[in-house]
């Protein structure tokens, strides 16, 4: 196996998706050709309905497309059944969204405990680990309170510290700063970097916030259900028509 291949964390290769009937239908990927390599944070971006988050949840395993292949890790995912597709998932992905998706009936330390629970981990070693966490992302002091305690940047951070708490490899962020200021957002961008400078570590980073850019290793440009081009320099791409 070549070097390239060590380095590889995803790989979609052909990948056709439609919704609808053959009468009705929408095509939102269409022989799309994606890579994400360990070690980097790469962002997709593009303008609305180019498909974009519909290559996320095709990369997370949320959705099986009609045709082509998608690799994580080397482990191809649409050979996978149900269940083993829940554990490879539960084992090696994270995920953060522009919603926070935090449980608001849970303390802050709870919400971020979750992902460990579920993978049967002991509540004491859940608790330890979502408690170094949470000191990590700042949040030392904010542990046993509600997430409508917080501000929007502080539940992000929360969001951040439950996706990582169990150390996956793959990290998904869709629109992480768009219900951010830009400030706030910068901020949650150099952590979200930071947190995830590990040479086994891959970061997709869905979003049309190009004042965050700047935090990409490499930007993978959709158009009409494709990568169109790949900049290996952000600083380099036009901003005007996304």
């Amino acid at each position: 196996m070549s070097h390239q291949a060590h380095t590889i964390a995803v790989r979609a290769s052909g990948v056709d998706m439609f919704f609808g009937t053959p009468d009705n239908q929408v095509v939102a990927l269409k022989q799309a050709d994606f890579e994400a390599r360990r070690g980097e944070l790469i962002m997709l971006v593009g303008p609305s309905g180019c498909g974009k988050t519909t290559l996320l949840s095709v990369i997370a395993g949320t959705l099986t497309p009609q045709a082509g292949t998608v690799e994580v890790f080397g482990q191809r995912l649409d050979g996978l059944g149900q269940e083993a597709l829940t554990t490879f998932r539960r084992q090696n992905l994270g995920f953060v969204f522009q919603s926070f998706n935090l449980i608001p009936t849970l303390t802050v330390v709870e919400n971020v405990m979750v992902p460990l629970l579920i993978q049967g981990r002991p509540f004491d070693e859940a608790h330890a680990r979502a408690l170094a966490i949470l000191d990590k992302v700042g949040l030392k002091g904010r542990e046993e309170g509600r997430p409508n305690a917080l501000s929007g940047g502080q539940q992000q951070r929360v969001a951040i510290a439950r996706a990582l708490v169990h150390e996956p490899p793959l990290l998904i962020c869709d629109e992480p700063t768009s219900a951010l200021d830009k400030d706030t957002g910068a901020q949650i961008m150099q952590m979200v970097r930071d947190l995830s400078r590990s040479p086994e570590r891959c970061v997709v980073v869905v979003t049309h916030d190009h004042r965050i850019f700047r935090f990409a290793d490499r930007i993978a440009e959709m158009e009409d259900g494709r990568i169109s081009r790949v900049v290996d320099d952000p600083k380099l791409l036009d901003t005007t028509h996304l």
